[in-house]
């Protein structure tokens, strides 16, 4: 039940993505935006550290989400 919830969830966040690219593309923003994305990443390897999750899992997959969010927003 677990994984389902976790595709459910990736499944919301690629909605979202769909929704930022739209504000990108009205504001004429690029896609990637490095200093945010290093912000980002940062967060969530802070984040995995408190759950007591290995940092280098949470940046691996935290990069093909990121990978898979940038194929949206093109």
């Amino acid at each position: 039940e677990i994984d389902a919830q976790i595709i459910d969830l990736l499944s919301q966040r690629f909605e979202v993505v769909k929704k930022v690219w739209e504000y990108k593309k009205l504001h004429n923003l690029p896609p990637l935006q490095p200093e945010r994305w290093g912000q980002v990443l940062s967060s969530k390897k802070q984040l995995a550290k408190q759950y007591g999750i290995n940092p280098d899992l949470v940046e691996n997959i935290w990069n093909e989400i990121h990978a898979e969010a940038l194929k949206i927003e093109e």
